[in-house]
């Protein structure tokens, strides 16, 4: 926090303690609107990933986290405008209003760091579902995990240690503050935040765009991961109002009460777009239950596999006559193998393609587009389902 000047001192206005101007409800409406949207979306995501797909996997576990992280935010962001001084004249303020204010802001930072990198982490495994290994998606998924995951401890500690002792990030009136200047490692932080969240939404693009499907479907597709643009936006509008509130301005506390907004939006807007994908059996039901109907679930099979069907009270074992063998035909039930093996070339056991999706020549396929196919049409493919005659190519 800069120290103003003497002449800017001297042109404020007495203090008043009593009915000091303030800048109304404005953030606590929004909080409370943005907290429960993203509250909603994240017990909606569970259902569907519980409850209708019955797979739940670390995507879920992070995302779970981050909406904790953005409760803290929220929680934090109310108190200090309607307790600690953020929506009031810094000349208004007393100085225990200053001290407990600084607290709450440096909680507040360490929070969000937590919030904005599970957020982010979360969307990134979730791609890990439909990147084959070896492929480039791949690959930048996973260097953007590494990035993301290396962004919060590593600001963590740099936003801890800029005073020392760190006590001296809330002491403003001591005599001797070892700090560094506040403003520089706060831009570093949220330009890196801004960018990162851009790779996040704007790595599947290219996959999508490749995909098998009419290109209406491909742009809904996109739009829906392009959601998450919203996040950018906030980020940015972010970014302005601490280059503002750091450089431009010693009223910090009434200018400040933005970058309390858009700092609450920004996370809670992470969960919504997140969780939004995940949604697709909500809102197109009768598409989802058709497809639950002629695929049966994702299962990988060997001998016989357990139907989730009751049966005279006991689960059915699936004969193994049931099973398939991948042929250039299809997928040909064992008992007709004998049949056919003499007029087609067989293949190794796989899982059958799916109803809805085209059937290209072999050589047409690919990997990375196969899972996605996979992904768009079902909303949350298995991690690794591509049959293993499909992934050599």
């Amino acid at each position: 926090m800069r120290y103003p000047p003497l002449e800017v001192v001297l042109t404020w206005p007495e203090p008043n303690y009593v009915n000091p101007e303030n800048r109304g409800p404005a953030l606590l409406i929004v909080n409370l609107t943005i907290l429960p949207l993203a509250l909603l979306c994240l017990a909606l995501r569970l259902w569907v990933r519980v409850r209708m797909l019955k797979r739940f996997w670390w995507d879920d576990w992070l995302m779970i986290a981050a909406t904790i992280c953005c409760c803290g935010v929220t929680v934090a962001a109310i108190v200090a405008s309607q307790l600690y001084g953020w929506n009031l004249h810094v000349w208004d303020l007393r100085p225990k209003e200053m001290l407990q204010g600084r607290q709450v802001s440096i909680a507040c930072q360490t929070i969000f760091l937590f919030a904005s990198g599970f957020g982010k982490l979360s969307i990134l495994v979730s791609y890990l579902r439909i990147a084959l290994v070896g492929s480039w998606f791949r690959r930048l998924a996973w260097a953007s995990i590494a990035l993301v995951a290396a962004t919060i401890p590593a600001f963590l500690v740099l936003l801890w240690l800029q005073c020392r002792p760190a006590s001296s990030y809330w002491n403003l009136f001591l005599v001797t503050r070892d700090c560094i200047p506040e403003g520089p490692p706060l831009m570093a932080n949220t330009i890196i935040t801004v960018l990162t969240d851009f790779i996040v939404y704007v790595l599947p693009m290219p996959i999508f765009w490749q995909l098998k499907l009419p290109l209406m479907q491909r742009i809904s597709l996109m739009v829906v991961f392009g959601f998450g643009s919203v996040v950018v936006v906030a980020g940015c509008l972010r970014t302005y109002w601490i280059h503002y509130v750091e450089f431009e301005t010693y009223d910090v506390t009434w200018e400040g009460f933005y970058l309390w907004i858009w700092g609450t939006v920004e996370v809670n807007l992470g969960v919504i777009c997140g969780c939004a994908p995940v949604l697709k059996p909500l809102v197109w039901p009768s598409e989802y239950s058709t497809r639950s109907r002629s695929r049966g679930g994702y299962k990988h099979t060997s001998a016989a596999t357990d139907d989730s069907r009751q049966w005279g009270g006991k689960k059915r074992r699936t004969p193994i006559s049931t099973l398939v063998l991948e042929s250039d035909e299809g997928f040909v039930p064992l008992d007709d193998l004998d049949s056919r093996i003499k007029a087609s070339h067989s293949r190794p056991l796989g899982l059958p393609l799916q109803d809805e999706l085209p059937r290209p020549p072999r050589s047409a396929f690919q990997p990375a587009q196969y899972n996605a196919m996979l992904f768009a049409n079902n909303g949350d493919p298995e991690p690794g389902l591509a049959p293993a005659a499909i992934r050599k190519y």
